[in-house]
C-alpha cells in the first residue's frame, strides 16, 4: 500500500489525488529528490594515531639518541602502520605524510646507529 508523500494519508494506487489532502499524487511522485553530494566526505578527516605516534617515536629517537632501538624500531613500524591506515582510510584519515617524517627519523637513526658501531668496532680492532 502506498501513501501520500504530502499527507501520508494511506492510498490504494488507483487514485490521481489523495482523499485526505487532495493533492496530486503524480505530480508529487514526479518531484526530484535533492541531490546528495558524495563526493565530500561527511566527518572532518582524522590524522591516523599510528602516524602520530611514528613522528613522536621518531623525534624522541633523535633527542634521547643514547636509546635507538627501543624508539626507532617503532617510529618505523607505527610509520608502516600509520601510511597503509591512511590509504584504506578512502580520505577519512589523513597523515601520509605525517607517517613518512616517523619513518624516515626512525631509518635514518637506524642507519646512523649502525654505521657508528660499524666505527665503534674498526676503532676497537685497530686499537687491540
Amino acid at each position: 500500500m502506498r501513501r501520500c508523500p504530502a499527507c501520508g494519508y494511506p492510498v490504494t494506487g488507483t487514485e490521481r489525488f489523495c482523499p485526505a489532502c487532495g493533492q496530486e499524487l503524480s505530480a508529487i511522485e514526479n518531484r526530484l529528490a535533492p541531490v546528495i553530494d558524495t563526493t565530500t566526505p561527511l566527518m572532518p578527516a582524522q590524522n591516523s594515531r599510528m602516524a602520530v605516534a611514528s613522528l613522536i617515536c621518531g623525534v624522541m629517537t633523535w633527542i634521547l639518541f643514547f636509546v635507538p632501538l627501543f624508539l626507532a624500531i617503532p617510529a618505523i613500524i607505527c610509520g608502516h602502520l600509520g601510511h597503509r591506515a591512511v590509504q584504506r582510510g578512502n580520505g577519512i584519515i589523513t597523515g601520509r605524510e605525517i607517517a613518512l617524517i616517523g619513518m624516515a627519523l626512525g631509518y635514518a637513526h637506524l642507519v646512523l646507529t649502525g654505521l657508528a658501531l660499524c666505527v665503534l668496532l674498526v676503532v676497537l680492532v685497530v686499537t687491540v
